[in-house]
Order: C-alpha cells, then sequence, then structure tokens
C-alpha cells in the first residue's frame, strides 16, 4: 500500500482503533510532551520558531504555543490533523514532509518524535529537514531502539516501522544528511534513543557511510534477547505493574473533563511555572 494512503487514513485506526484520539490518549500525551519539553528546554530560546513532525493529536505543539513559541506541525493523518486545528486552534499541514514544499532556512528548531522509524526514505527526509533549518538550527529526534532488550521478542519489530536504528545509525544518516550530533541519550530502560543534533557543513563525498560490524553486532544482541531470556528478566514484569498503574491514573485524571483543551490546559498550567521562559 501506498505509504502516504496508510497514514493518512488507516494508521491511526489500526493503531489506536481511533479516527480522533480519546481524552485518556490526550492525557498520555500530553503528559509525555511535558517529558519531552524538559530534554529540549535547556536549548530553546524567546522567540525560536519550531517545526514539529509527526505532531499526532497535537499536544506537543498545544504546549509550545502556550509557552509562546511559534510553531507549524506535520501531520500524516486527517483525523488527527483536523482534530488538532479544531481542538487547538494549531497550524498543521497534512502530508508527509517528502511530499510539502517550505521555504529554505525557515525554522531554528525541528522535532521529530518517533516518527523517522514510519519514513520510506530516512535521509531523503532528513535532508528535506536540513534545507528548512537555519545555519546552526537544532534538529530533535527520538526513535525506538533496535538493540532494546525491554520488550518482548515479538514486540520487538512495530508492524508500521519501516526501519530500525541503533545510535550508530541515526548519528550516520543524521551526519550524511548535513547535521552534526551533539547529544546522544538512550532512555532508562534502553528502549528509545534521543539524539541532538545541529546543522552544519559536511564534506558528504569523503565521508564513509558503512558502519563496519554494526549489523552484525545487532544480530548478536537479538539473537541472545530470547523468549527466556525476557521472562527470567524483570522487565515485563515491571511493564505489567506500570501499565496498571498508568491505566489507573489515566482514568482518574480525565474524569470530569470532557474536552482535551481542558486536560491539557489543566495539567500544563500546572507545571508551566516550573519552566524557564527566557
Amino acid at each position: 500500500m501506498d505509504p502516504r494512503k496508510y497514514y493518512k487514513d488507516k494508521y491511526r485506526m489500526e493503531y489506536k482503533g481511533v479516527i480522533e484520539p480519546k481524552l485518556k490518549h490526550i492525557y498520555r500525551a500530553g503528559i509525555v510532551a511535558l517529558d519531552r519539553f524538559k530534554k529540549i528546554e535547556s536549548f530553546l530560546y524567546k522567540g525560536a520558531k519550531i517545526l514539529d513532525i509527526g505532531s499526532g493529536g497535537g499536544e506537543f505543539m498545544y504546549l509550545l504555543t502556550k509557552l509562546g513559541y511559534e510553531t507549524t506541525g506535520i501531520e500524516p493523518n486527517i483525523g488527527y490533523a483536523k482534530y488538532s486545528r479544531r481542538e487547538y486552534g494549531l497550524n498543521i499541514i497534512t502530508g508527509l514532509v517528502e511530499d510539502i514544499d517550505m521555504s529554505a532556512s525557515e525554522y531554528d528548531v525541528v522535532t521529530m518524535w518517533h516518527v523517522l522509524e514510519h519514513t520510506d526514505n530516512p535521509f531523503l527526509v532528513l535532508s528535506h529537514i536540513n534545507r528548512w533549518l537555519k545555519n546552526e538550527g537544532t534538529l530533535f529526534i527520538e526513535v525506538p531502539n533496535v538493540e532494546a532488550i525491554c520488550q518482548a521478542p515479538i514486540n520487538r519489530f512495530h508492524f508500521a516501522h519501516l526501519y530500525s536504528f541503533n545510535l550508530k545509525t541515526v548519528e550516520k544518516i543524521g551526519i550524511k544528511a548535513g547535521f552534526y550530533p551533539i547529544v546522544q541519550e538512550i532512555s532508562a530502560d534502553g528502549g528509545n534513543l534521543f539524539i541532538i543534533f545541529q546543522k552544519t557543513k559536511v564534506d558528504k563525498v569523503q565521508d564513509n557511510w558503512k558502519i563496519k560490524g554494526n549489523a552484525q553486532n545487532i544480530i548478536k544482541i537479538l539473537k541472545k534477547h530470547t523468549n527466556i531470556h525476557h521472562y527470567i528478566s524483570p522487565y515485563p514484569y515491571s511493564r505489567f505493574l506500570k501499565k496498571i498503574k498508568r491505566i489507573i491514573n489515566e482514568r482518574k485524571a480525565i474524569r470530569g473533563f470532557s474536552r482535551g483543551k481542558e486536560i491539557l490546559d489543566y495539567y500544563y498550567n500546572k507545571e508551566i511555572l516550573h519552566f524557564k521562559l527566557d
């Protein structure tokens, strides 16, 4: 199937079972948005123009607008894009990065949270982003870690992920597209990779883009992570307990609310005072 049509019409329905986000999804994404902002807060500055690629239901973008940043979002799914425009008044472009024409050097910051693995040509996508960023602009990327052992082997590869990355491959493709990695982090459970890139000048001709032994190392890690290995580790049990706790907390958190904006305003307003807004 054409990825454009799939992400436009079917992905959210197959993944979440909805056309527009439910209140529990909005609360969950809002909490994640607060955590994501804390990760990048020290790299932002007053007046920064931010592009959020894969804006989903708009929760992260809405937080940024409440904090005074000028934002634009790109979201391929029609239902989620319509919802975020209607509910939060956000500036959302519906489509895929490869199909969108934007002015060069327009943005100070670009964010991509769990998007790159869904693209059918990550290098092309990053090349577009490089053109849209201003000189020394910042790109924030988070993707799943293919070397992670915190999930069951059967759940290692998501049905809609076209590419899998480890730190070496994300860094290399970013450099190839004209970026320089300035921060690299692996989440506490090993499940996610977070990389901060800065737009820079790179000699693409002279660099060797192969990563010797990388594929073999990944295969070695994955082969060791068997079902037996997984279920004698603490991961499945801690994840289960966290999921139960999350479900209980979400039900309590959304009680009494009827709209997404009400939920986000309530929880964002409690946290915004703790952020630096200079």
